[in-house]
């Protein structure tokens, strides 16, 4: 009595690239007209394609210069005969890439930066990219480190996030030739390949003004981290807006602290106990504000009756709050997906256009103001 025993083939490897499947497992439509073997050179693929090893590379790159599309269609007939999948590894040796990018952060558990990682890996996952998440924790030393340890992990490129930065770290960076590409950054643009952030000055100053516009008069307004970048933008919208309205800026009505909803409840603590009359509270997080919001009700404060507050970033959880959250709103997915291919742009060596990009944030409006006429105008 015979006993067949089957073991699970490992994958074929083609110069650049893993086979599996009818050709590795010998199945019952395997291709006459190819090699009986497990290893395949892309001089053998291209063989069997009648095209150049040149050709056949383009296609498996997603190279389209020069290639027809009839002969790129014939390439991927035999490819998915095949049934292959790239060989990340040897790719990247060839033209001495690790297929994987760099994201340093500021705070791991902000409810603003998932969306943003989501963006960059979606984007990335098309491309064969893995990414790799550092957490600087708004401390400008640790941030330097992860930079560092990204360039020992041979990243392509890294995106950093709004954060705490070390400029002169920073400026000295740039002689490690990684790309490098700021989210929510406002740094001059010779520090790095590509850039977008949003426009935290106007979205402040819309803030502030439809505020008010609608009466208020005495407007705190509390910040999360002060040495942020754009901490200062909106501020600086801040005054603008009082400026624009002939309204003084008063310094007791300015806190700064955390981005954090532990620090938007002190925020209110502080205020109430202080004794500071206030009319209205914008924010430069929505997790100050759904601290704050939650920290006024329980002391008998009504939102919006009482105090209107608008927060900033329009996170997910603004919206299912209670009440929901009136924020200043960027599209940060988009962003994130936008800036991760302009980074891939400079990785491959193409031009890019229009590398430093600003995006205009809107006002959301929802349960924490209170219904005016003239809403549909934001």
């Amino acid at each position: 009595m015979k006993i067949l025993l089957r073991f699970p083939r490992p994958p074929c490897i083609i110069d650049s690239v893993h086979t599996s499947g009818p050709l590795c497992e010998q199945g019952e439509e395997e291709r006459d007209d190819l090699p009986d073997k497990q290893i395949y050179s892309i001089a053998e693929i291209a063989e069997i394609c009648n095209v150049s090893k040149a050709t056949v590379s383009r296609v498996i790159n997603n190279k389209t210069t020069g290639v027809g599309e009839e002969t790129r269609q014939r390439v991927l007939r035999t490819i998915r005969e095949l049934n292959y999948r790239p060989n990340a590894l040897a790719r990247s040796i060839a033209i001495a890439r690790s297929n994987m990018v760099g994201v340093i952060i500021p705070d791991v558990s902000n409810f603003f930066y998932p969306k943003i990682i989501r963006g960059i890996t979606d984007y990335m996952d098309t491309r064969g990219y893995s990414v790799i998440v550092g957490n600087s924790n708004y401390d400008p030393e640790r941030e330097a480190q992860q930079l560092l340890s990204m360039i020992d992990k041979r990243v392509d490129g890294i995106i950093l996030c709004s954060g705490v930065s070390n400029l002169e770290f920073l400026t000295s960076f740039r002689k490690y030739k990684t790309p490098l590409a700021l989210l929510g950054r406002t740094f001059d643009t010779s520090l790095s390949d590509v850039s977008i952030g949003g426009d935290n000055v106007a979205g402040a100053y819309k803030s502030a003004s439809y505020l008010i516009r609608g009466g208020a008069e005495r407007i705190v307004y509390v910040e999360g981290h002060p040495d942020v970048s754009g901490s200062h933008q909106r501020l600086e919208g801040y005054r603008r807006a009082h400026e624009a309205a002939g309204l003084p800026v008063r310094e007791e009505l300015l806190l700064s602290g955390d981005s954090t909803i532990e620090y938007g409840r002190e925020a209110a603590d502080r205020l109430l106990d202080g004794g500071i009359a206030f009319d209205a509270v914008m924010t430069g997080s929505d997790l100050v504000a759904i601290g704050m919001v939650s920290q006024l009700r329980r002391r008998g404060v009504r939102v919006p009756e009482d105090v209107e507050l608008v927060g900033f970033d329009n996170i997910e959880l603004a919206s299912v709050f209670e009440p929901a959250l009136s924020t200043i709103s960027k599209p940060h997915y988009d962003m994130a997906q936008h800036l991760a291919g302009q980074l891939m742009r400079v990785i491959e060596g193409e031009e890019v256009k229009f590398p430093h990009t600003t995006v205009e944030p809107r006002l959301v409006l929802r349960e924490t103001t209170r219904k005016r006429s003239y809403d549909d105008e934001y």
